[in-house]
C-alpha cells in the first residue's frame, strides 16, 4: 500500500534541500491546487524545472507526478480537515477536545502509513535475544523511556530506564554484547542519547532508536533506528504514535514469550494485592 504523501512530507520536511522545501511549501498550501494542474505549470509557478519535482514525488516515494497527484487527492479531505485546521478562542472545550482527539487519531494513521515494519520486526528480534533492556531518553522522552521500563518490569523482563545525563553514559561504558540500549528522541539530536548509544556500541551491546526524522545523528549510532512520522503543528503531540510503538514492541516481546509472562503477571498481581483497596 502507497504511503499517504502529506504524511511523508511532513515526516521528511527537515532532511528536504532548499527547492524539496519550496515544493513541500507549495503542495501543503495548495493540495487541491496542485491536483488540478500539470507539472508543467507547477514548474512555471515555483520557477523550477520538472525534474526538481519529479525528484521530489521519488523522495516521498511516489513514481512520478500523476501518482503523487492521486495520492494527493486520495488522502486530502482527512488531511486538511484534522492537520491544517487552526483552533480559535471561540472554540468550545468540547469542539477543541474532538480537534485534539482527530489530530491525534491523524497522527497514529500516518505514523503507520509510514512505518518500517521491518525494523520494529528487527527491533524485536534483538530485544527478545537480550539479557537486558536498557531504555534512554531525556525530557519528554524522558518519561516515555521510564514508562517502556515499566511496562518491560511488569511481564519479568529485565529492563531498566535512565533519564539522567550521567548515569546513562555510565551505564553504557558497562554495556556488553547481551544488553540492548533503546535511546529515544523526537529530533534524532539529542546529545545525551547519541554518546551513550555510540558508547554502548563500542563496549559490544546492540542499539535501536526510536525518532521522529530521517537521516538523524541518532541514526548513525544505532544499529537498527525506527523512524516515526512526526506531526509539525503546534499542540500535536508525537508521543501518542512513539507510545503506541512502544507498546507494539512490548506486546510482541510478551507474546514470544507468553507462559513466562502470565506467571510473571500472576506474581505481580499477587504482591500489589495488599495495596488495592477494595
Amino acid at each position: 500500500m502507497k504511503s499517504n504523501p502529506y504524511a511523508a512530507i511532513q515526516s521528511k520536511y527537515e532532511s528536504f534541500p532548499k527547492v524539496s522545501r519550496r515544493i513541500a511549501d507549495f503542495i501543503l498550501e495548495n493540495p487541491e491546487r496542485v491536483c488540478s494542474i500539470s507539472i508543467q505549470q507547477m514548474a512555471r509557478e515555483l520557477d523550477i524545472a520538472e525534474s526538481s519535482i519529479i525528484r521530489f514525488c521519488k523522495q516521498i516515494d511516489c513514481s512520478g507526478f500523476s501518482e503523487m497527484k492521486l495520492l494527493l487527492a486520495k488522502y486530502a479531505p482527512q488531511s486538511i480537515h484534522t492537520i491544517f485546521e487552526d483552533l480559535s478562542e471561540t472554540d468550545t472545550v468540547t469542539s477543541i477536545t474532538k480537534n485534539v482527539f482527530g489530530r491525534n487519531i491523524d497522527t497514529l494513521q500516518r505514523a503507520l502509513d509510514l512505518l518500517d515494519f521491518e525494523k520494529v520486526e528487527q527491533a524485536t528480534a534483538l530485544m527478545s535475544q537480550a539479557k537486558r533492556i536498557v531504555a534512554l531518553g531525556v525530557g519528554a522522552s524522558g518519561s516515555i523511556a521510564s514508562d517502556f521500563y515499566i511496562r518491560l518490569m511488569r511481564v519479568g523482563i529485565q529492563a531498566e530506564a535512565f533519564t539522567d545525563s550521567h548515569l546513562m553514559q555510565i551505564a553504557a561504558s558497562q554495556a556488553g554484547p547481551e544488553t540492548v540500549f533503546f535511546g529515544i528522541t523526537h529530533t534524532g539530536k539529542t546529545r545525551e542519547i547519541v554518546t551513550a548509544l555510540e558508547l554502548a556500541r563500542s563496549r559490544g551491546a546492540k542499539t535501536i532508536s526510536m525518532t521522529g526524522y530521517p537521516d538523524t545523528p541518532v541514526k548513525r549510532v544505532s544499529d537498527i533506528c525506527m523512524e516515526l512520522y512526526s506531526p509539525l503543528q503546534l499542540f500535536v503531540s508525537p508521543r501518542v504514535a512513539q507510545v503506541t510503538l512502544l507498546d507494539s514492541l512490548y506486546v510482541s516481546l510478551s507474546i514470544r514469550q507468553k507462559n513466562q509472562v502470565v506467571e510473571n503477571i500472576q506474581k505481580m498481581n499477587d504482591a500489589l494485592a495488599d495495596f488495592r483497596l477494595s
